[in-house]
Formats: C-alpha cells, structure tokens, sequence
C-alpha cells in the first residue's frame, strides 16, 4: 500500500505519523542537521532506499555537509558490514544534486 493510498483512506494515522516524524526532528539536544545525519545511516542500515534519499537530502538542507554524510555511511558500514555498501550510491547521488526532489530511480 503507498504512502498516498493510505493518506487518503486512513488520514488520521498519516496525520499522526507526520506529526510524530515533525516533533522527534526538531531541535533539542541534538539538532536538525544531526537527527538526519543519524537517519541517514540507519536508512542504509534498514536497506530502504526512499528514506536514505529523504532523509540524505535532508541532512544537506539543514546544513550537513557531504564529509558528514559519508562518516554517516561509514559507521553504518562498520555496524552492518558489507550489506551497507551496496546503499553509498544513492548517497553519492543525492551529494552530487542528481536526485533531485520527490524523485527517485
């Protein structure tokens, strides 16, 4: 089931789930930017594509750099080993403005 398909049948759970993801990502004693540095590399450690772009732009827009980014992917590397590598493309992708918003391949 999508996202869409569920924000129109279910709207309150959507609802919910947006405003969850919108209080856990604001500042606090981790900021904006470290939040989604920290997403990114648990989107690559959860294998799901569509977050780690989300979530790699993100991490740029609130200031992250692309040094930050691959650190972000090394840790998860190491934690998960091998199976992360395969996910630093879409990284590189994102670093590089060649996914652009809403997109994905």
């Amino acid at each position: 089931m999508s996202l869409d398909l569920l924000a129109k049948q279910q709207p309150s759970v959507v609802n919910a789930l947006y405003k969850y993801k919108h209080e856990v990502f604001k500042d606090g004693a981790l900021s904006l930017r470290e939040k989604e540095v920290i997403a990114v590399a648990i989107s690559a450690i959860l294998k799901c594509e569509c977050c780690l772009e989300v979530h790699a732009k993100d991490a740029l827009k609130a200031g992250a750099s692309n040094e930050q980014l691959r650190e972000a992917m090394t840790v998860a590397m190491y934690l998960a080993g091998p199976s992360v590598m395969i996910w630093s493309p879409v990284v590189d992708k994102v670093m590089k403005g060649e996914v652009g918003p809403g997109t994905s391949e």
